[in-house]
């Protein structure tokens, strides 16, 4: 007997949790131990990646797919992408945390710097700020250039194209846009003038307005993000491919379903051990793949925990050791610094002020029942190559608006970017005087790597990040140079006209003498508040097999298993030089079909 599951329907804007019966819950057989399926594959994780696999796998008749999640269905506030950040550091959210570091995360609470992670179906997809961003030829080509066969710009982008339903015929161009896949793909508008102000001063720094960030020849510029959103809502890979699909027969769902390990023989996957709400430890099987899709920090735990990763490292944590593979290293992240704040309006009544910032918040919320999708001043992105030599941008500049007097109430520093407590209350107090917007520079320089290690053999202990941020003088070169890109742009006559003025923050552990906008000022601000811009890749590495440095090959086999692949944003051998959500959906297409094309179908 099937159980039925509860999926989520979305409406105008919130989510009714029992408008949608998934018919092939396994759950309920899960925990009892029975299966009478016999799968074919099974999928782990159920985020960007997994959600895509499973539903694209799953138009194989034949094949029978479970896919086990270890969190359930988002938040309602999740549909709203205003209200992104509310599920952060809450049952949807892993809340991973890096180790301490000497040099950085002072300003941050503990001293470490927040990882978030989707828990949840739809993973990070359902909580994140849904920037459709893929990425620039340069960026896949290097894919190619470092192993990665069949993984350059032109192989690549016929898959972003799949997935794709691009909704402004403005701008659609057939040759790299789609308008029949299942995830809807809309521009991002806002009513900030603040938009209007920011472009007059990029273009008199020298960037232009190239419209659309995923053209084919886009290197540096600005324009208003495209989003992953219909309606003016989200559309997660959860809305767009699990739902459609609810009603195959062959397609399994299992929520609360922590895996704990990848069940091997011979050198073969032949399923997984879980873990329940309970705590009762249980096993399925499959009779072709497991295919892991769990993310950056618990796929590459899920291997070592299972034998394949650094013998050394699984010999210490008392591991027996199934292949030496360098899981967990090639941990790579975009560092983003949060020290460049500016007022709007301070010098105006505390009324007036107040009553400007709640029409312009209402205005952009107002969007939303109209269909059109917003993230405020956050749409707006620019790209720059600070050396002026290149073409290709080593910063990305991301700007946020906090509305007057609201950031206190909502704990906004302290959830959103784990800032300390002290730290915080700077923010917040100048948050009481007027709105505030960051200007947020966020380096694409990656030149030393970080690693995820086991805390111990226990597979349900929260693995160590070592995020290793920062700790070249080349990378921390390229964020100044980005911090004074964005100080010179906000100091042009368009943003000085309209009265944003730069707060000069004072950090905790500088030196008294250390001046506003010097470079030891920087240096500084950059120890207490640069930090991860959530999008942390690389820890199960793709490359060709010969690549001592490669977890996984072309195809996502782990190298040295059999029937067995990591699928997600883990297998990046390097991160593109934006936002990553966009690159690991393509990788989650494309991986769906070459395990099709390995199975002749």
């Amino acid at each position: 007997m099937f159980f039925k599951i509860v999926f989520i329907s979305f409406s105008i804007i919130f989510l009714k949790l029992d408008a949608i019966k998934y018919p092939n819950d396994f759950t309920p057989d899960l925990l009892s131990g029975e299966c009478p399926i016999k799968f074919d594959f099974i999928v782990v994780g159920g985020g960007s990646a997994g959600s895509i696999i499973t539903a694209r796998l799953s138009e194989i008749s034949e094949w029978n797919i479970l896919l086990l999640e270890a969190g359930g269905d988002p938040p309602e506030s999740s549909e709203i992408p205003l209200k992104w950040s509310l599920a952060l550091n809450t049952e949807y959210d892993w809340k991973f945390l890096t180790e301490k570091e000497d040099n950085l995360f002072k300003g941050l609470d503990g001293e470490r710097c927040h990882v978030p992670r989707g828990c949840m179906l739809g993973g990070s997809s359902s909580m994140n700020v849904m920037l459709q961003i893929r990425g620039t030829k340069f960026d896949f080509d290097e894919w190619e250039k470092m192993g990665c066969t069949g993984w350059g710009f032109d192989s690549i982008l016929p898959y972003f194209i799949k997935s794709e339903n691009f909704t402004d015929s403005t701008r659609f161009d057939p040759k790299i846009h789609g308008n029949s896949g299942p995830l809807t793909v809309s521009p991002f508008e806002a009513p900030d003038p603040a938009i209007q102000t920011i472009s007059q001063a990029a273009d008199l720094m020298g960037l232009t307005n190239i419209k659309d960030l995923n053209k084919i020849e886009r290197s540096v510029g600005y324009a208003m993000s495209d989003s992953i959103t219909r309606d003016g809502l989200r559309c997660s890979t959860l809305k767009a491919f699990l739902i459609p699909n609810s009603g195959r027969p062959n397609l399994f769902v299992a929520k609360h379903i922590r895996v704990t390990k990848i069940l091997i023989e011979n050198k073969s996957a032949i399923g997984v051990e879980f873990v329940t709400k309970t705590g009762e430890f249980k096993t399925v099987n499959c009779t072709r793949e497991v295919i892991l899709s769990a993310g950056v920090v618990m796929s590459p735990q899920l291997l070592m925990i299972s034998g394949i990763g650094p013998a050394d490292h699984l010999k210490e944590m008392c591991v027996d050791v199934v292949a030496d593979l360098p899981v967990g290293l090639n941990y790579q992240d975009h560092v983003a610094f949060f020290g460049l704040v500016l007022s709007d309006r301070k010098d105006r009544p505390i009324a007036e002020i107040a009553a400007e910032s709640q029409k312009l918040r209402k205005e952009t919320f107002d969007l939303i029942p109209k269909g059109i999708s917003t993230m405020g001043l956050t749409g707006l992105l620019s790209f720059v190559d600070t050396k002026r030599a290149s073409g290709n941008p080593d910063i990305e500049i991301m700007k946020i608006r906090y509305s007057f007097n609201t950031t206190q109430q909502l704990n906004t520093f302290k959830n959103m970017f784990g800032f300390s407590d002290k730290m915080a209350n700077v923010y917040n107090d100048l948050n009481m005087k007027s709105d505030i917007i960051l200007m947020i520079p966020i380096s694409n320089v990656i030149t030393k790597t970080g690693h995820v290690l086991l805390r111990s053999k226990d597979p349900l202990a929260t693995p160590k990040i070592i995020a290793n941020y920062l700790s070249d003088e080349e990378e921390i070169d390229t964020m100044i140079r980005g911090i004074e890109f964005v100080v010179e742009m906000c100091k042009t006559k368009p943003m000085t006209d309209a009265g944003y003025v730069f707060e000069e923050i004072e950090f905790p552990n500088c030196e008294a003498n250390c001046k506003w906008g010097t470079r030891d000022y920087w240096k500084c601000g950059i120890k207490n508040l640069a930090t991860s811009i959530f999008h942390s890749v690389g820890t199960c590495k793709m490359g060709a097999i010969s690549d001592k440095t490669s977890v996984v090959d072309p195809s996502f086999k782990v190298i040295g298993i059999d029937r067995l692949r990591v699928i997600d944003c883990s297998a990046m051998p390097s991160l593109v030089s934006c936002n990553t959500n966009a690159a690991t959906m393509m990788m989650a297409e494309k991986g769906a079909d070459l395990i099709k094309a390995q199975y002749g179908k």
